[in-house]
């Protein structure tokens, strides 16, 4: 086995235990471990102390490995585990899949075309051994729109669908009645149109069940946020919808050979309730290609490997595949394919080349998630739930916010993260959101202050009131240079629309604010005062 074998097989063990990649860092110190290298050598090629590799990381990866290759791992015999997972692997793989003599019938509907697929090679075996091992009843494949969901599950269902009777793929995209759903997979499944179905839900769940434990069968449902409510907690459904839950929960709780493939944008609840590592519901949540994967995505638009700035491009956008094929297509039409002069141009905000996809995500969200949304934008940093509820106003209660950072992450939309110092949990948001509520944030700040000066009230604030775009401007790097284009934004854009005058028309909702006796906003004088280009006097 060579460094590269066992490279693979360490990451796939560690991502079908935390639904991660190995780091950077980690893959450098089992690249020197591999070659015999101290701690100390390793430190002193990269850069790092030896103190933090030996210390910090080092642990963690040995720890790590121990429990993804279910052995205790050490520096020393890792090498001896990764060989013994692959005589495993190999063994396991001899072991013929139980494949019915019955022809395969299939229906993938909506499915994509992936004839050009890339990567996600962990994520298929990972995939695979829940489905044809593990025998899982129910896999929900989430993450943000664009991320991949469906090109991975449309290839996974090539690669297994001879380990099934029936496939069938269907999309809820235009929220179909759970009957009608219902009565096309129970049609599919008795493989005869004249059947005589039952007429309620009930027992057309039942009769689907049969069916499910009968023959083996793959069934795909794409789409499934469709059918869940937005503007409210994440994972619950919209009038008329709640038999879709009833469904989930009687295919993951009952006894049958069959298999659901659940994609979706978040989490339903059924889900979040039966879901574990080793019971027969599990989730999967879908990042973004890895850089290798990457390279291989952009090359098919039509950029070389070595192109300069292609390794920063890749990491703007986190490896999201909509997002880079969306941004590789522009910089191709106008910037010639020179990613550097695009990467140059591009200051706070790279256009609005995916807003549309983003927007759906957006609009689902209630107005206390969409505050967070904001202040996460403009902290530019992961801060804690209690960091949070300060900046919030005081009649958003602790629970409450609990619940809509809760909902953001089974929305696939901020990441959670622990905190070295602590056992405290931070919160950000995924960098293409990122970019995508920088933008919504501009935006909306700009229609506010253009509504306020026609109304010649200080009724019409808005964000400008309620969130401080530079609270700690003491902070230096790139928190306070990502306000500062912000601020310069802003500012182009009302001169942009409103002419040289916008100055004049602040200095006057300033003393308006000024002798208000409301208060209009905490925040509102501090941000104009920056945008008039002053501090606080």
């Amino acid at each position: 086995m060579n460094f590269e074998e066992g490279l693979k097989l360490a990451d796939t063990a560690v991502f079908a235990k935390t639904n991660r990649h190995l780091k950077d860092i980690e893959v450098i110190i089992l690249r020197g471990a591999w070659q015999g290298q101290e701690y100390h050598k390793v430190a002193e090629a990269y850069g790092y102390t030896a103190e933090y590799l030996m210390q910090d990381v080092g642990p963690k990866l040995w720890k790590l490995l121990s429990e993804a290759l279910g052995e205790r791992v050490s520096k020393r015999n890792f090498q001896a585990a990764l060989e013994r997972r692959s005589l495993l692997q190999s063994e396991t793989a001899a072991q013929p899949i139980a494949v019915t003599s019955t022809p395969l019938c299939q229906d993938w509907g909506e499915a994509p075309d992936v004839s050009n697929f890339f990567g996600r090679t962990a994520e298929l075996n990972t995939l695979s051994q829940w489905i044809l091992r593990d025998r899982c009843r129910l896999v929900a494949l989430l993450g943000m729109g664009g991320i991949g969901k469906t090109a991975l599950t449309a290839k996974l269902g090539e690669q297994i669908q001879g380990g099934f009777e029936y496939l069938v793929w269907r999309s809820l995209r235009h929220a179909p009645p759970l009957l009608t759903i219902l009565t096309e997979l129970n049609l599919f499944a008795s493989s005869s149109q004249d059947t005589q179905l039952p007429t309620t839900v009930d027992e057309q769940i039942s009769s689907l069940l049969k069916s499910l434990r009968d023959r083996r069968c793959l069934l795909i449902l794409d789409d499934w946020e469709m059918i869940l409510r937005s503007g409210d907690i994440a994972g619950y459904y919209r009038d008329g919808y709640q038999g879709y839950g009833q469904l989930l929960r009687r295919i993951g709780e009952e006894r049958h050979q069959s298999c659901l493939l659940l994609l979706s944008r978040e989490k339903p609840v059924e889900v979040a309730s039966l879901a574990g590592e080793t019971l027969p519901v599990r989730t999967l949540q879908v990042k973004g290609l890895k850089q290798t994967e990457a390279k291989m995505l952009l090359a098919a638009i039509g950029f070389s490997a070595s192109e300069n700035g292609l390794d920063e491009l890749i990491q703007i956008y986190r490896g999201h595949p909509a997002a880079l094929k969306f941004t590789g297509t522009t910089i191709q039409e106008l910037f010639n394919g020179n990613i550097s002069q695009f990467i140059a141009q591009s200051s706070l905000v790279i256009g609005d080349i995916f807003g549309n996809l983003l927007n759906e995500h957006f609009q689902r969200l209630s107005d206390v998630g969409k505050a967070v949304m904001y202040w996460l934008v403009i902290e530019q940093q992961p801060i804690s739930l209690n960091q949070l509820k300060a900046k919030l106003s005081a009649g958003v209660s602790s629970s409450e916010l609990l619940t809509v950072l809760e909902s953001l992450v089974r929305r696939s939309l901020i990441e959670k993260e622990l905190s070295p110092s602590s056992a405290e949990s931070k919160f950000t948001l995924e960098p293409v959101m990122m970019k995508y509520v920088t933008h919504k944030l501009v935006e909306q700040i700009c229609q506010n202050l253009r509504e306020a000066m026609q109304a010649e009230s200080l009724d019409h604030l808005g964000l400008i009131g309620s969130h401080g775009l530079d609270e700690n401007p003491e902070i230096a790097g790139a928190k306070t240079t990502q306000q500062n284009q912000m601020f310069n934004i802003i500012r182009e854009r009302l001169n942009l629309t409103l002419g040289s005058p916008f100055k004049k028309q602040l200095e006057e909702i300033l003393l308006k604010l000024r002798k208000s006796p409301f208060q209009a906003g905490k925040y509102a004088e501090k941000n104009i005062l920056k945008l008039l280009g002053e501090t606080e006097r």
